[in-house]
């Protein structure tokens, strides 16, 4: 195995062209999407008025899972993403495990494909929720398509018009908010206890901790990235703390509980919107929420695969790109394997919770894997712009593996054992698959990391 800390590879400084701003507009449309405007109402359902303090306290639990990327972008960023982390820490022959984790996460553009299908069919019912998913999934291929530029572009102005769109929802519930929605004491602000407040969390949780592909893999095209990039994890993550938790009470609290658990927000948006008001609002709200998470996810998820192409654990070939510098075969597969549950109808829910099992079980290993870094790199280590210690760094590890861990159990109370035992099972192959396609000698993983 070749060593994992020689020959650094630095960014070519002409693909840098992302500042703070644009880094964080990025970072926040690729968050804000299913989790607020799909999962609200599953979430609610299992725990009642409360579900705006489960949102919050599922953001505080997804950063505190991704606090070492937060403090490690700090000492150095990657070209590649995921994948290259995973070779840098774990060691070549696992990057095939988290390669192939790249494409399992198209169940996360499902996801959102999915919502984006149920909110435009209720605005426009002549079109069924599956050919809106099928619609969207491709549109933002072809954007993807027309280069990095265009992506973040699209990216920049539609996350402004989602938020003033959602702070607009906010501003009209909040004029009439219902009690109960602050009441810790109504019978259903906790509605099923701890247990449900925990299990609204886990699944929320799914829209709040993926630091790794939604910022982090940004950093080659980041400038300054040892500064910009722990700006703009800390930054999305106190907005997000604060947008989601009022967001959440402003749903909750609109309406009375039946009319909203269980269901997408356009059950409130009907109830305090009439007419042409509730059109711009699940078109300006809701939908372009869904579709800066596709265009985001697009982006962060084919990094990780052109790099791993380039190493040889997928056919060479699709690293090519096209005249715009996009890597379209790659784009391609993306959409292919995320269209799939589509077409099988797969519940929403059981997709939600299935998606934040494998990232935990393939979260957990790297975790782990983290406390190498400074023994690795202790030059570069001690010239972090946060000024780390060891002892703080390796504290965030296991602060980390507590918070991943417990998002782990309550994943799994929400799946049945075989839906469980199902993810792990493909964790496992994941992780075997990589072992032996290795040791075949074909892929050839070039280090891609840098400390400028």
């Amino acid at each position: 195995m070749k060593d994992t800390a020689a020959h650094p590879v630095t960014a070519i400084p002409s693909e840098r062209t992302f500042d703070r701003k644009k880094l964080l507009m990025i970072s926040i449309g690729t968050f804000v999407g299913s989790g607020l405007v799909s999962l609200l109402g599953v979430a609610t359902a299992r725990t009642g008025y409360s579900v705006w303090l489960s949102y919050m306290l599922a953001v505080v639990i997804g950063f505190l899972s991704a606090l070492p990327y937060f403090l490690m972008s700090s000492v150095m960023n990657f070209r590649g993403g995921t994948y290259t982390i995973a070779c840098t820490f774990l060691g070549h022959q696992m990057g095939g495990a988290y390669v192939l984790l790249q494409v399992l996460y198209a169940l996360i553009l499902s996801i959102v494909g999915t919502g984006f299908g149920l909110y435009m069919h209720s605005v426009f019912p002549a079109v069924s929720a599956q050919s809106g998913t099928l619609a969207i999934l491709v549109i933002f291929w072809l954007v993807n398509c027309l280069g990095q530029n265009v992506m973040a572009g699209v990216q920049k102005y539609s996350t402004y018009i989602l938020i003033a769109a959602m702070l607009v929802f906010c501003g009209v519930s909040f004029k009439n908010l219902n009690p109960a929605a602050l009441d810790f004491n109504h019978p259903e602000f906790f509605l099923h206890g701890t247990n449900g407040l925990f299990s609204a969390m886990a699944l929320l949780v799914f829209s709040s901790q993926s630091y790794d592909n939604n910022v982090y893999a940004f950093g080659r095209y980041t400038l300054e990235p040892r500064k910009n990039m722990p700006w703009a994890i800390f930054a999305t993550f106190l907005f997000l703390l604060v947008f989601y938790g009022i967001c959440g009470m402003a749903a909750v609290g609109a309406v009375d509980l039946a009319t909203f658990a269980g269901k997408p927000l356009t059950s409130v948006a009907r109830a305090i919107f009439s007419g042409p008001f509730f059109v711009a609002f699940i078109t300006f709200g809701p939908i372009l929420c869904l579709t800066t998470t596709v265009n985001g996810c697009y982006a962060a998820f084919t990094i990780g695969l052109a790099k791993s192409s380039e190493d040889g654990w997928l056919p060479r070939f699709m690293s090519s790109k096209n005249r715009w510098g996009a890597h379209w075969i790659i784009l391609t597969l993306l959409a292919a394997a995320c269209i799939t549950p589509v077409l099988f109808n797969i519940h929403i829910g059981i997709l939600t919770s299935a998606a934040t099992l494998l990232i935990s079980l393939f979260q957990i290993p790297l975790l782990i894997s983290f406390w190498r870094l400074p023994k690795m790199f202790p030059d570069q280590f001690k010239k972090s712009t946060l000024h780390l210690t060891i002892t703080v760094f390796q504290a965030s590890i296991v602060i980390a593996m507590m918070a991943r861990l417990l998002i782990t159990y309550y994943s799994m109370r929400n799946l049945t054992w075989t839906t469980a035992a199902g993810g792990a099972a493909v964790a496992v192959v994941s992780f075997v698959f990589s072992y032996f396609r290795y040791r075949t000698g074909v892929p050839k993983v070039e280090n891609s990391y840098f400390f400028d």
